[in-house]
């Protein structure tokens, strides 16, 4: 299912002394399929695009359209929640239900499953998030850690089978492992089931190993639209908005400099990275 936004603009939180125009006649298509990481400075807007892009905001102007259904109907929305999966960055939030097994079946409710062909599913959803069943099935889902939590929402919301992810960033406040272990899921399920992410970042190096597309919002604007493979070239402006370079990019730049040569440009993940010096220094 494609995504389209047309000069969709955003006021935040609307009739409040707070509000503000949190986006300013956004446009853009995300076709189906895409692995898209969405970036910004706090405030930027990236919590409120993602957000009216579901369906979970109505815009204040513009057109909403995803696969055949435009928003502005109620009803269009009522349908394409079924086919869209939001995880908030607090997953307590959405984790009702008093153990992981019963979070993970509420999804599944709508099939009509035996029990014993329900148990079997939410087992298989588990093991695919990284959850062994038989040690989390039966726990609250707040005796696990913050990881841990996090995998048992995105179960429930694969519980359903979306066509859409839409993640607001799945790795705060996670440590490196996790964070990793996060990404690599994502990645793994972006591949096998085809499906669209878009997930908000912090970190450029995630954005730049895991995303085939980078989209930049400052102040309500969609600033920055590119393949990962670009960032050198356009890094001038995004440290405009405050981005710093990743370890990575600035060995880069020092390698440059020690060489006298300049880098490809189609390199931004460091197993490329490695590749091409190991060309170069003509060693397995």
């Amino acid at each position: 299912m494609d995504i389209f936004l047309e000069n969709i603009s955003s006021i935040h939180p609307l009739n409040t002394p707070f509000e503000k125009k949190a986006l300013n006649r956004i446009s853009i298509h995300i076709p189906s399929g895409q692995f898209v990481a969405i970036m910004g400075a706090v405030g930027s807007g990236k919590t409120t695009l993602i957000q009216t892009m579901c369906g979970l905001l109505p815009p204040l102007s513009g057109d909403i359209k995803i696969g055949s259904y435009r928003l502005n109907k109620k009803a269009n929305r009522n349908r394409v929640w079924k086919e869209v999966g939001y995880l908030s960055q607090f997953p307590e939030h959405q984790v009702m239900e008093d153990t992981v097994f019963n979070h993970v079946a509420e999804g599944l409710n709508h099939l009509g499953l035996t029990r014993e062909r329900l148990t079997e599913r939410v087992k298989e959803i588990l093991e695919a998030v990284g959850l062994c069943s038989n040690r989390f099935k039966d726990l609250s889902p707040f005796q696990v850690s913050g990881g841990e939590l996090r995998r048992v929402a995105l179960a429930g919301i694969l519980a359903a089978e979306p066509k859409i992810l839409i993640l607001d960033e799945p790795t705060a406040g996670l440590d490196g492992l996790e964070r990793l272990r996060i990404l690599s899921l994502l990645k793994q399920i972006h591949i096998e089931n085809k499906i669209t992410i878009l997930y908000i970042s912090h970190r450029l190096e995630e954005a730049l190993e895991y995303s085939e597309r980078i989209v930049v919002v400052d102040h309500g604007q969609i600033v920055e639209d590119f393949h990962p493979s670009e960032i050198r070239t356009r890094f001038r402006n995004l440290e405009k908005i405050g981005f710093v370079k990743t370890p990575m990019l600035r060995l880069m730049d020092l390698l440059e400099k020690r060489l006298s040569r300049n880098m490809p440009r189609y390199i931004y993940k460091e197993e490329q990275l490695v590749s091409y010096l190991t060309k170069l220094t003509g060693r397995d």
